[in-house]
């Protein structure tokens, strides 16, 4: 019987496509066991900082089964934004005690103040931006507002329930890279703004866990896949997960794909595991 020539040219095309899954090798680096985490961020030197239920903030190291550093905040409490990924600094911010903390490499504590009560209401989310900056959702009047922490001044106010209309602006996450600032909107996808605080676009990809960045590229699971999404283009490259990671939540750094999640760390070579490289 002779096949049709539509379906053989399918197969033909079919078969030339990229498969991300040859020759993948998901063996761990380190699996670590973190009792209590909650919160993970990676640094640009490898370095991973995980923070407890309370507040706790630990620093590993890929290939280490213990921590090499850590600090207890004198009131504990849970953090809502950890972010380890700027050169120099660490940062933290408590929606509970409505209190940032800025540490140094070593995380030692820089700079750490209560929100200006007399600026912002409530802050609901906060993330670190250059210039000594903070981006905070201010719940109160559903507005972004960036705060220079130094001077304890507002230097920008955008009105988001004006700029972003029928959204229902339940932010989950807010984080700047790139001199951009991308705030997650649950169940409505990721809000990119300049780093003025202007709307420049929307990517309708629902993301459920913390932002995390590689290059130019947004990663996050959907089901049993990590998806690398070009933020500026929307275009995208997914690999198959193993079934160990099911249920995780995943970052990248330089050299390292993390896992996390379940009181676990796995850690894993991305040249190795998923073929790509740095460069």
């Amino acid at each position: 019987m002779r096949v049709p020539v539509v379906i053989c040219c399918f197969l033909i095309a079919l078969s030339s496509l990229p498969s991300h899954a040859q020759d993948m090798v998901w063996e761990p680096i380190s699996v670590i066991q973190v009792p209590r985490m909650d919160l993970v961020s990676l640094d640009n030197q490898g370095f991973i900082f995980v923070v407890d239920l309370e507040g706790n903030l630990y620093q590993y190291q890929a290939g280490t089964p213990s921590w090499i550093n850590n600090f207890s905040p004198p009131r504990q409490a849970r953090v809502s934004t950890l972010e380890a990924f700027w050169t120099v600094n660490i940062f933290t911010f408590s929606v509970d005690l409505q209190e940032y903390r800025i540490l140094d490499r070593f995380i030692n504590p820089i700079a750490e103040n209560r929100i200006p009560e007399q600026l912002i209401s409530l802050a609901k989310v906060a993330t670190l931006g250059n210039n000594n900056i903070i981006w905070i959702l201010d719940e109160s009047d559903l507005s972004l507002k960036q705060l220079d922490y130094r001077r304890n001044r507002i230097i920008q106010h955008q009105p988001l329930n004006l700029i972003l209309g029928e959204s229902a602006l339940f932010v989950t996450d807010m984080r700047e890279y790139g001199n951009l600032l991308f705030v997650n909107i649950e169940d409505e996808g990721i809000f990119i703004f300049d780093n003025q605080g202007n709307y420049i676009r929307k990517h309708d990809t629902i993301i459920e866990q913390k932002l995390s960045f590689w290059k130019n590229n947004l990663v996050f699971t959907e089901g049993e896949q990590l998806i690398l999404m070009d933020f500026q283009t929307g275009q995208r490259s997914s690999y198959l997960l193993p079934k160990e990671v099911k249920n995780m939540s995943v970052m990248m750094g330089p050299r390292h794909l993390v896992c996390y999640g379940n009181n676990q760390l796995r850690i894993y070579d991305i040249q190795q595991s998923l073929g790509i490289t740095e460069e």
